[in-house]
Parts: structure tokens; sequence; C-alpha cells
């Protein structure tokens, strides 16, 4: 799928709630959530900004996890899904969450110990983004980019699901398979319980997210790859120096 095609399919998904929440779900096996909380285990401090909300799921989380959340959202759409699900999960209220844009972003400087973005679209890649990331983050702060994942073609349905990422995605979604790592931890819980068992390697110097600015306004990078026998995710960290002052 061409990469104009493939915008205009994400613009689509974007403007419907019920769509996005299919599309979200079925074609990675009811995993995106999973994928979507290995957030909570990276976040730190306390004050978090959310940048392309979506269905407000990860936002509500990190509100009943106790954080203190905001979110910027530029698809009206979504905005008014978001604070549906905020309000069905009676976490936060409306104010939370705000159309704009992650390029112009209506905070402070130095509002936030953490940014999160989770499965972004193209302003991710921005400069002006990642100026904007680097202003609102504290010293010491980060930001928190779950930037791809894939199913495993294991079992009956996901290689059928898999070659489906294929056509959307292209081969890059599998560019990352083999790789040399170090390890750094084998188990991880989930809402209280073993939801799912996998491993997280850090991968300096792999290819993802290198489209990512964060050297270009002082962001400290890491990689990494998390895994279990049915899926892989990639997520890059920005890290901002502790005596870092604003751009």
């Amino acid at each position: 799928m061409s990469p104009r095609l493939r915008s205009l399919l994400f613009e689509t998904l974007y403007k419907n709630r019920y769509l996005y929440r299919f599309a979200s779900t079925v074609p990675f096996a009811g995993q995106w959530r999973i994928w979507q909380r290995l957030v909570l285990q990276r976040v730190q401090g306390q004050d978090v900004l959310e940048l392309g909300c979506g269905l407000g799921d990860l936002l509500a989380d990190m509100l009943a996890a106790g954080y203190t959340c905001q979110a910027v959202e530029h698809s009206a759409q979504m905005v008014a899904a978001a604070r549906g699900t905020l309000q069905r999960r009676q976490l936060g209220n409306a104010a939370r969450i705000i159309q704009g844009s992650a390029q112009t972003l209506p905070f402070a400087n130095q509002s936030f110990d953490t940014v999160v973005s989770t499965f972004p679209s193209d302003y991710i890649y921005d400069p002006d983004t990642i100026a904007e990331v680097e202003r609102v983050l504290r010293p010491g702060g980060r930001l928190i980019i779950i930037e791809g994942a894939h199913l495993e073609s294991v079992g009956f349905i996901q290689p059928i699901l898999f070659l489906i990422h294929l056509l959307v995605y292209g081969t890059g979604v599998v560019q990352h398979r083999k790789r040399e790592v170090v390890p750094l931890n084998t188990h991880t819980e989930l809402n209280g319980a073993t939801d799912s068992t996998f491993t997280t390697e850090e991968l300096p110097g792999q290819p993802f997210g290198n489209l990512i600015p964060l050297e270009q306004f002082g962001l400290q990078r890491h990689s990494q790859r998390v895994y279990s026998q049915r899926w892989q995710v990639f997520i890059t960290l920005g890290e901002k120096n502790t005596g870092a002052e604003h751009w």
C-alpha cells in the first residue's frame, strides 16, 4: 500500500470511532490494548501528557493508575470519543482532552514529567513536534513513543492477520526480527494479574525511530523491543537531561 493511500486510510479511521475501534482490535488479535499499556511501566513522575489519545483508553488507564494527565488530539471525532471514555469510566473530566496540534502545544514550559505517544502518525517525525515536547518536559523528563508493532505468524488466525499487516505497512514490520540485543527483563504484570509474559530488550543503534529527531533537541535516545511468542513491539524513548534548559 502506498504511503498516500495508507494516510487516507488512517484519516478515515480517525474520523469514525467505531471504525477506529474495529481497526485497532480485530486486525491485531485483541493485542493493541496490551501494547498500549506497555507505557505504564515506563512513565516517570506524576504529570503526563498524551499526544494523539485516540479513543482515550490509555489516558483512562493512566488516570486510573493515579497519574495527573492531559491529552492533545487533532481529530474532533476522537476528542469526543475520548471524553466519552473518561465519562464512562468515571475518570477525570472533558477539560483534560484538548483539540489541538502536537506542533503547538498549549502548555507552559516544563509542565510535564512524561510525554506519551502510542502508534502516532507522521506528526511524530516533525521537528516542531519534538521541539514542543522538549519545551514542555521538565529536566529529567521522558518521551515514550510506541512506534510500531506486529503479530507473529503463529497459530491459525495470526498468519492471515500478519499478511494484512504486510499489505498495509509493508515489509518494514518484520525488519527488526534478528538483532544483537541486551535483555532487560523477562516478565511483567498488567492490571494486577499476569496477562502476558514477554521480554524487553535494549536495542542500541537500531534503525527504527531514527526519523524522530530526538538528538536535534537534546533528548537522549533509547530503543527497545518488547516481544512475546505472539507479537513484537518497538519503543523509542527520549530522555531530557536533568540540567537541560529550554532550547
